[in-house]
């Protein structure tokens, strides 16, 4: 009975750790090619200088997780997805973050539809229809070439449309920056995700799935993490900055 339990307890760390990967370095916003349909946050800039306003009463306890975030970032997942892009075609790449992006279409549309954008919710089920059909199961982006664009609805976003506060700064383990709100919204996005029905309740499944997402969308950001801290002061001063100016950039 131990040993199951510990087995749990070690596959849970990580898929928490392949599944969600270190969304500071996996960031930039756009719409129309392939790669910037990852479904992580926009790409942070360089705020090392500016004056940023942040609620971070757990500042002692963030810092060593995000140094425990730096070094898994540093030393498993950039050398790992480093040799997997000499291997693997870009084609096949671009594919695989089509097909994960055409997953979260769902979660989209019902969050458009929670926040009232029911023209955005239309079109996002048109997105997820044709790239469904047409784009053979969303491996292609047929819907981009129509001028159709992604309309980026969460949770956390719905939440903060209804007025639910951030709450305050976290560096969450094998994840990144965030907030309770996030947090919260993340677990919403996951559940509605076919993604989650399809890999079922097979601890190895998922585990495979979110490491193969999560080192694809890695090999398309390599170095851009090392870029953002690079002649930072304080990197997780840094990064705290950059995620704060990116979120209130997000709710405008």
């Amino acid at each position: 009975m131990s040993r199951r339990i510990l087995l749990i307890l070690f596959i849970s760390f990580v898929w928490l750790a392949v599944g969600v990967s270190f969304n500071a370095s996996l960031c930039r916003a756009g719409s129309g090619s392939d790669v910037d349909k990852l479904d992580s946050v926009d790409e942070f800039s360089e705020f090392d200088d500016e004056i940023v306003e942040v609620n971070d009463p757990l500042e002692i306890i963030n810092r060593p997780i995000f140094t425990f975030n730096h070094n898994l970032h540093t030393w498993v997942i950039t050398p790992t997805a480093r040799a997997y892009r000499k291997v693997t075609p870009s084609v096949l790449r671009i594919g695989i973050v089509n097909f994960f992006s055409n997953l979260l279409e769902p979660t989209r549309f019902l969050n458009s539809c929670l926040q009232g954008r029911f023209a955005e919710a239309r079109d996002t089920l048109m997105r997820f229809l044709l790239n469904s059909t047409v784009g053979v199961a969303g491996l292609m982006d047929p819907a981009t070439f129509d001028g159709m664009k992604i309309n980026e609805r969460r949770f956390s976003s719905t939440l903060a449309y209804y007025g639910v506060g951030p709450g305050p700064y976290l560096v969450i383990p094998f994840y990144g920056p965030g907030n309770p709100r996030g947090v919260c919204g993340l677990v919403g996005d996951t559940f509605v995700s076919p993604l989650f029905y399809m890999v079922g309740g097979d601890p190895i499944v998922v585990v495979i799935v979110k490491a193969s997402k999560t080192i694809n969308q890695t090999s398309f950001r390599l170095g851009e993490y090392e870029k953002m801290i690079s002649g930072a002061l304080d990197p997780y001063i840094a990064i705290r900055n950059a995620f704060t100016q990116h979120q209130l950039g997000v709710l405008e």
